[in-house]
């Protein structure tokens, strides 16, 4: 099989020829950009300077990277996240070079980072988004009063927009084309369509709002809803003939359980779901491809009958969250992509055999039967030891 043709058989519940890899192939299942700079060590291909993909500080898998490791989903790109082509010809004339956390990186031409005196780099184009100095992601710190007067939204006041530019509309069928034509790899659309994750006032004063008002919470959010349809058929247009998945996100849980728990969410979120997910698959045979970190185990029996396809990042440290007993579970239904390589069961200090061992029955237990995809538990961070990528490969490289 071809790298699409295999993930094309698993994503429709068909016996593949192996597990695909799917690192890097969505802006949820990638790596740290200095933790890519050991994937290329490791791969033995040549040391270039990491093109920093999303706020996340993940990078962008680039061409030789994915050869290499026998890669088979390739992201498009990161329409919400990325203000420069990540792989249409020429892409390079639109990033340029910095060097940060002592290394030399790539960034897109429209952004701004500055290097600040104390060590810390503001993102400036990223709403001053901070990276502090020692650490390797950057941060929104919310400066909420949550004394203070707060007038909540008015429904309808809140209109989010239908359309997407000619411009991008184009880029992106550009981009997806080439690589429709010049690879056989299957392609992955980043996160670019308007999701459920609105919070007004910020998160606790939004959680507050949905508890105190859900009603109006729901009809805020069908709109929503209503805008993703809308641009879900523009996007489909321009290069759903060539895209096997798009993806978005809602992160519902935390590592207990769900964040607003099962009575709220089948009030509001489970009926919005099942009519996004419904109609899209009346627009595009785009599969869906939903991004929710955290212990959501309970919701996914919802997701499945609203029609979900394939769940991401499969946090296997959560509470309710074994391989196993969600493949048994969910395995006929629902492809899981990640669940390879949890941080918080995997110790820096850990040695290659534990990990690989962990790894392997991992792959080998989500990957039973089909409707797998590799990857990893979200995007891992720098402080990965080589040693661990190594083994998550070879272990799937014999499990598979």
């Amino acid at each position: 099989m071809t790298s699409r043709e295999r993930v094309r058989a698993v994503i429709n519940h068909k016996q593949p020829d192996r597990v695909p890899n799917g690192l890097g192939g969505c802006e949820t299942v990638g790596l740290h950009v200095l933790l890519y700079e050991k994937l290329q060590t490791i791969l033995g291909i040549n040391q270039r300077p990491p093109r920093i993909d999303t706020f996340m500080s993940n990078a962008v898998f680039e061409m030789d990277a994915i050869h290499a490791m026998e890669g088979d989903i390739i992201l498009v790109a990161s329409p919400k996240m990325c203000r420069a082509d990540l792989h249409k010809p020429g892409w390079e004339s639109q990033w340029k070079a910095l060097t940060v956390w002592g290394r030399d990186m790539l960034i897109p031409n429209k952004d701004e980072l500055i290097i600040q005196k104390n060590g810390s780099v503001l993102w400036k184009t990223r709403g001053n988004a901070i990276c502090r100095a020692g650490s390797y992601y950057f941060d929104w710190l919310e400066q909420t009063d949550l004394m203070a007067a707060y007038d909540y939204p008015n429904p309808d006041d809140i209109n989010p927009p239908h359309d997407i530019s000619d411009d991008l509309l184009r880029s992106l069928e550009e981009t997806a084309e080439f690589l429709y034509n010049e690879t056989d790899l299957s392609l992955s659309m980043g996160e670019i369509l308007p999701d459920l994750q609105y919070m007004p006032g910020g998160l606790v004063r939004g959680m507050m709002f949905l508890a105190e008002y859900p009603e109006v919470m729901k009809e805020i959010l069908s709109k929503f809803v209503d805008a993703a349809l809308a641009q879900l058929r523009l996007l489909d247009q321009a290069f759903g003939k060539y895209v096997d998945i798009m993806n978005i996100a809602h992160d519902l849980g935390d590592n207990r359980g769900l964040l607003y728990g099962m009575p709220l969410f089948r009030q509001v979120y489970q009926p919005l779901y099942k009519g996004l997910f419904s109609e899209w698959k009346k627009i595009s045979n785009m599969k869906i491809c939903l991004h929710t970190c955290g212990a959501v185990r309970d919701a996914l029996g919802d997701l499945v009958a609203c029609g979900l396809d394939i769940y991401n990042p499969v946090q296997i440290s959560g509470a309710g969250m074994d391989p196993a007993a969600l493949k048994e579970k969910y395995g006929s239904k629902l492809v899981f992509w990640g669940g390879s390589y949890d941080t918080q069961l995997n110790r820096s200090t850990d040695r290659y055999e534990d990990v690989y061992q962990r790894c392997y029955h991992n792959i080998k237990t989500l990957g039973s039967g089909g409707g797998y995809i590799m990857g990893g538990v979200h995007n891992l961070p720098p402080e990965v030891p080589e040693w661990h990528l190594r083994a998550i490969l070879d272990a799937w490289h014999d499990a598979r």
